[in-house]
């Protein structure tokens, strides 16, 4: 659940639970948590390796 909050943004997806019961309401909501998670772990990870780059180029002296 690291990600999430990089995800949230994108959890609102096109999956707007209309004409289910309460058990496919609550379904779609997990799926687009799950997407949003999934989207920010991989933003998540983008971001460490920027940070991983940087810091590699400022102990280098190429910053």
């Amino acid at each position: 659940m690291a990600g999430f909050p990089f995800g949230i943004k994108f959890m609102c997806l096109k999956l707007i639970p209309k004409s289910y019961g309460i058990t496919g309401a609550v379904g779609v909501f997990a799926l687009n948590a799950v997407i949003g998670g999934l989207i920010g772990g991989a933003m998540l990870m983008m971001a460490i390796v920027k940070i991983f780059v940087n810091i590699v180029k400022m102990l280098t002296g190429k910053l």
